[in-house]
C-alpha cells in the first residue's frame, strides 16, 4: 500500500512544472475538482425531469396565482419566496422547460462549490490538506438526490452557498470583531431562511465555532468571554432568528403527523444512511414505488464496514492532532436538529422516511466544515487543530496514502451517485407519461379530455388536484380543455397516450325497456327516468351516457343535485358528466327528439394499460 502510495505521489509530482507555487498548485487541483463535480453532476441532471411538487409550482403560475401573497405562502412546511423566484425564471422560457431548470441547477451548484472552496481558502489558507475537505463536499452521495428533483434543489443548493459564506463572514467577525462581518453574516442566514428553514441553524454553527475555537478555558468562561467579546453580533444573530421564528410559528400550518417509530429512523438515518453516505458505499439502493426516487437499502455489511473506516479516520486523527474531535460538537447538534425535524414531521406522516438520502444535504456542507478543522489549524484561532507533540500512534498517513484514500472516497461516491441517478433517466414514470402526453396533446386538434387523475405511478394521489390534466399540463395553455360535460372526451392511458375514455365498473343502468334502444327519449312522455342498479357513493364520479340521437340538439340531465344541459351530437356518442354525491337514478329530457339511451355507467376512470 506504501509503495503504492509512494509510486503515485512520484509520478503525480513529475507532471508539474518546478516553478509553480503550492498555491498555484493547491488552486489547480481545487478548480480540476470541481469542475469534474460539475461534469458529473450535469450528466445527473441533464436527462431528470419534473417530479410531483414541480406541478404544483409550474401548474400555479401558469394560471396566473402567483401574485406576492402566492411567493410569500407556506408551501406544506417551507417558507421559500426565493425558491418560487427560481420557478418563475424556469417558466419564462416556455412550457416544462428543463433545460433552465438543469442549467439553473448546474450554476447553483457551482457557486456552491466555489463557495466552499472559497470558504476553505479563508479559513484555512491555500494547503493540500484543505483538497480533502472540498473533495469529501463536491462529491457527496448526500446532495445527488436534491439535484434530480428540482422543488429539493430550489431549496438545498442555495442554503449551501449561504452557509459557506456565512460560516467565512462570522469568521472574519471573529477574528476581526468588526461589525460589518456580522451583518454580513447576518444576510447571508437571511437570504437562506428565503430558501429553507434550516438555515435557521446557522446561528448555532456560529455560536458553537466562537466558544470552541475563539476561546480557551472551561465551557463556562469560554461562554461568557465570547459572549462579551461579540455581544453585538449575537444579538444581531438572535434578532433575526427570533423574527422568523416568530413569523414561522404564525404562518405555518400545522400537521396532524402520526406516532414516530423514533429508534428505527435513528437507526436508518443516523447509523445507516449516515455512515454509508460518508464514505460513499451507498451503492445499493431501493426504489419507491415505480421510482424514480429511491431510499437507501444498503447492506449489514456495507453498514458496519463504513462506521469502521469512520471511527478509524476519527480514531486516528484523535491519536495524532489535538482537539481534531472538537468539531464534532458542531456536527452532533446539527445531525440531531435534521433528526428532530423529520421526527416531528414527515417521520410521523411518511413513516421511516429517514433513508430518503436528501435529508442530509445540507448537513454536508457542515460535516465538511467540521472535516477541515479536524485536519487543519483554523488562522486566527485561539485553539484549533495542530498535530500533538508525542502522537498516540507511531503510524504516519504519507501524502500519496491520502491522495489514495480520498481517490477511494470519490470512487465509491460516484458509483453511489450514477446507481442513484440511473433510475430517474431510465425508469421514470412521471416523465416517460408526460412527454408522452404533452406531444399526444400538441399533435392533436385541441382535444377535450376527461379531467381525471393520472396514474398513481405518474403523481401521488395525495397531490391532488395537481394530479389532474387540467393541473398537471396547465403550463401548455389553452391547446387542451377539461369541461365538466362533453361529449366523446378522450383520456390518458398508463403511457400517456390519448384513447377514447371508459368509466369502470361502478354502478350501472337497469336494462332499457325498449328493444333495440334501450330508453328511448322520442314522444312527450319526458323527462325519462333511468334507475341505476344501485346507488352511488356520496363521492366525485363520472357518468358516461352512450347514446344515438337522429339530430343535433340539446337535453336537460339531472342526477341527484346534479344537473346540466348537455349538446347531443348526431350519431352515436358517449355523454360524459362530471357528478358529486349520491343518488340512484337520473332523469334525461331531450325535449321529444329522436334519442336512444342504450348504457349508463357511473364510477371511476378506467386507465388502460
Amino acid at each position: 500500500m506504501n509503495t503504492l502510495a509512494a509510486d503515485t505521489s512520484r509520478a503525480l509530482r513529475s507532471w508539474i512544472p518546478s516553478d509553480v507555487s503550492r498555491t498555484q498548485k493547491v488552486t489547480a487541483v481545487a478548480l480540476t475538482l470541481i469542475a469534474a463535480q460539475l461534469a458529473l453532476r450535469t450528466w445527473v441532471v441533464s436527462d431528470s425531469w419534473f417530479f410531483e411538487d414541480d406541478f404544483h409550482f409550474l401548474s400555479d403560475i401558469a394560471a396566473g396565482e402567483d401574485d406576492l401573497a402566492w411567493y410569500f405562502r407556506p408551501h406544506n412546511v417551507h417558507f421559500m419566496p426565493l425558491s418560487f423566484v427560481l420557478v418563475k425564471m424556469v417558466t419564462w422560457a416556455g412550457p416544462f422547460a428543463w433545460w433552465v431548470a438543469a442549467v439553473q441547477t448546474v450554476v447553483l451548484q457551482a457557486a456552491a462549490s466555489l463557495s466552499c472552496w472559497w470558504m476553505l481558502r479563508k479559513l484555512f489558507g491555500d494547503r493540500p490538506a484543505m483538497l480533502i475537505p472540498l473533495a469529501f463536499y463536491l462529491f457527496s452521495i448526500f446532495s445527488i438526490p436534491t439535484l434530480t428533483w428540482y422543488a429539493a434543489m430550489i431549496n438545498q443548493l442555495p442554503l449551501h452557498t449561504c452557509i459557506f459564506l456565512g460560516v467565512a463572514a462570522h469568521v472574519a467577525y471573529l477574528r476581526t470583531r468588526r461589525y460589518r462581518w456580522a451583518l454580513v453574516a447576518t444576510a447571508l442566514t437571511a437570504v437562506g431562511l428565503l430558501f429553507y428553514v434550516k438555515a435557521i441553524a446557522l446561528p448555532m454553527v456560529f455560536g458553537l465555532l466562537a466558544v470552541l475555537y475563539f476561546a480557551s478555558g472551561r465551557p463556562v468562561r469560554r461562554f461568557v468571554a465570547v459572549v462579551r467579546r461579540y455581544f453585538w453580533g449575537w444579538l444581531t444573530y438572535a434578532a433575526l432568528g427570533a423574527a422568523y421564528l416568530a413569523m414561522y410559528w404564525v404562518r405555518m400550518p400545522r400537521s396532524d403527523a402520526g406516532e414516530t417509530d423514533h429508534a428505527a429512523l435513528a437507526q436508518s438515518m443516523l447509523v445507516d444512511v449516515l455512515g454509508t453516505g460518508l464514505t460513499g458505499l451507498s451503492w445499493t439502493w431501493a426504489l419507491l414505488g415505480q421510482g424514480p426516487r429511491s431510499i437507501s437499502v444498503p447492506s449489514t455489511l456495507l453498514v458496519s464496514l463504513s462506521w469502521l473506516i469512520v471511527v478509524g479516520i476519527w480514531g486516528y486523527l484523535y491519536a495524532t492532532r489535538t482537539r481534531a474531535l472538537r468539531g464534532l460538537v458542531i456536527a452532533v447538534p446539527y445531525l440531531l436538529l435534521t433528526y428532530a425535524i423529520l421526527a416531528v414531521g414527515r417521520s410521523g406522516t411518511f413513516g421511516d422516511v429517514g433513508r430518503e438520502v436528501r435529508y442530509l444535504s445540507d448537513a454536508t456542507a457542515v460535516l465538511c466544515l467540521v472535516l477541515a478543522l479536524a485536519i487543519m489549524p483554523l488562522r486566527g484561532a485561539v485553539e484549533s487543530s495542530e498535530p500533538r507533540d508525542q502522537p498516540l500512534v507511531n503510524a504516519s498517513l504519507s501524502r500519496g496514502a491520502v491522495l489514495v484514500i480520498v481517490s477511494g472516497y470519490v470512487a465509491a461516491s460516484v458509483w453511489s451517485s450514477i446507481t442513484y441517478a440511473r433510475p430517474w433517466h431510465d425508469t421514470n414514470p412521471t416523465k416517460d407519461f408526460a412527454l408522452t402526453a404533452i406531444d399526444e396533446i400538441t399533435k392533436a386538434d385541441r382535444p377535450a379530455l376527461l379531467d381525471a387523475p393520472v396514474p398513481e405511478a405518474v403523481m401521488w394521489s395525495v397531490n391532488a388536484p395537481y394530479n389532474l390534466p387540467s393541473r398537471m399540463f396547465a403550463p401548455l395553455g389553452d391547446v387542451f380543455t377539461t369541461p365538466d360535460q362533453g361529449n366523446d372526451l378522450e383520456t390518458f392511458t398508463a403511457q400517456g397516450m390519448l384513447e377514447p375514455a371508459e368509466i369502470a365498473s361502478g354502478t350501472t343502468a337497469l336494462p332499457g325497456p325498449d328493444v333495440g334502444c334501450g330508453y328511448s327519449l322520442k314522444g312527450d312522455d319526458a323527462p325519462v327516468v333511468i334507475p341505476l342498479a344501485s346507488a352511488t357513493y356520496d363521492f366525485p364520479f363520472w357518468m358516461a351516457i352512450g347514446y344515438l340521437a337522429g339530430q343535433d340538439g340539446y337535453a336537460a340531465v339531472s342526477a341527484g343535485d346534479n344537473a346540466y344541459r348537455v349538446h347531443l351530437e348526431r350519431g352515436l356518442h358517449t355523454l360524459y358528466l362530471r357528478t358529486d354525491g349520491s343518488y340512484d337514478r337520473l332523469t334525461i329530457d331531450a325535449g321529444g327528439a329522436n334519442v336512444c339511451v342504450d348504457r349508463v355507467a357511473v364510477g371511476p376512470v378506467e386507465v388502460k394499460p
